[in-house]
């Protein structure tokens, strides 16, 4: 069955659709906002935080008041496995990709990032953060954008040509990692963009 990225509110009663001031897929236009994912280890998606600032994993500058949207996917979209693809495997070919909402061949659910933030028909920008990152951290948000925007791409093609660079946020990391070149070389050559890695984005 086909799948809505942009369908709200989910069946999560703890997400932010339905608790928080700023709710997934309703337009805002605050100049500066950050988005906070504390509450992962509970299974709650990330969350709009226009106070608190200290609580921002990923910073948003929004200095001409464009209006934007947000949609959270971890935690609130179900995307499951349906095809042979295997994002361990960095040779696997995109062909063998395909997925679902429902659980029909019991291949699990794929990785899925964060979110994403998008102006309509201009711009999409996909995120995870990374607040409690392990070693493979930059592999692991790597293969998350992967399946994550395979996935979309799958089920919005019409979409497909204004996802930008998807940004890993790590606020404990400040220098270049080791194996940057080669996730960035790796998800280009799957969805056809690189990712970047920062804790802000400036929407302009």
């Amino acid at each position: 069955m086909p799948i809505n990225f942009f369908s709200a509110p989910c069946n999560n009663q703890v997400g932010n659709c339905q608790t928080q001031s700023i709710q997934c897929n309703l337009p805002f236009s605050d100049d500066r906002f950050g988005i906070s994912d504390a509450n992962a280890n509970i299974r709650i998606p990330a969350i709009v935080l226009v106070g608190n600032e200290n609580q921002w994993d990923f910073t948003i500058e929004n200095p001409k008041g464009i209006e934007v949207k947000y949609k959270a996917i971890d935690f609130c979209v179900d995307i499951f496995r349906t095809g042979t693809y295997d994002v361990n495997d960095d040779n696997s070919n995109i062909n063998e990709f395909s997925s679902d909402n429902v659980n029909t061949i019991d291949r699990g659910i794929i990785k899925r990032c964060e979110g994403f933030l998008y102006k309509d028909d201009e711009w999409i920008l996909f995120f995870e953060i990374k607040n409690r990152p392990k070693r493979d951290w930059l592999i692991d948000a790597r293969r998350k954008f992967e399946e994550t925007i395979l996935s979309f791409k799958e089920h919005h093609p019409d979409l497909s040509d204004i996802i930008i660079e998807p940004i890993v946020s790590n606020k404990s990391f400040f220098r270049t990692h080791q194996s940057e070149m080669v996730q960035k070389k790796i998800l280009k050559d799957k969805i056809g963009v690189e990712l970047k890695i920062q804790t802000s984005f400036t929407i302009d």
